[in-house]
């Protein structure tokens, strides 16, 4: 059984606990100062309806890094670059329609990493270019195994009718 180290005196735990905005922080918080008010670990998870594997993890990291252990830690995606300089694909629009070759998504990064040495994800250059006013074009699925011969006659056949 893992006890609670008296680092911290109620005052202080309250005190934090009022500054807390998030509502886990605060349940662990809760737990730590109904322990320190000589309440056992089963009333205490009963009362904060956890189970007595958290509230035991929740003691190991306040004896270990203090009630700033209990802190939720921040999970999800991590945020991309969200701004990215429309001068890049100014000069992009310039350059593609000066230019008469085609231009495909991997080009365009291409071009935006060699003249401007930035890295955009290829989605980013997507949602602009179609931003812009641009199509997006992709090829169109071929059937390897077709056969001419049928391929024609079917057409001859819908023209007919």
């Amino acid at each position: 059984m893992i006890k609670l180290k008296n680092k911290y005196t109620l005052s202080m735990l309250k005190k934090e606990m009022r500054k807390a905005k998030d509502e886990k922080y605060k349940t662990r918080l809760k737990a730590i100062i109904l322990i320190k008010n000589s309440r056992t670990r089963n009333e205490t998870a009963e009362s904060l309806v956890v189970s007595l594997k958290s509230l035991t993890e929740w003691i190991k990291k306040c004896n270990e890094s203090g009630y700033l252990g209990l802190r939720s830690k921040k999970t999800g995606r991590p945020k991309g670059k969200e701004k990215w300089n429309s001068g890049i694909f100014e000069k992009l629009t310039k350059e593609i329609d000066k230019s008469e070759k085609y231009w495909s998504i991997p080009i365009m990064r291409d071009w935006i990493q060699k003249e401007e040495k930035e890295i955009i994800p290829e989605s980013t250059i997507w949602y602009r270019v179609t931003q812009i006013g641009y199509s997006h074009k992709s090829s169109r699925p071929y059937p390897y195994k077709g056969d001419k011969e049928k391929q024609e006659w079917f057409k001859k056949r819908a023209l007919l009718k």
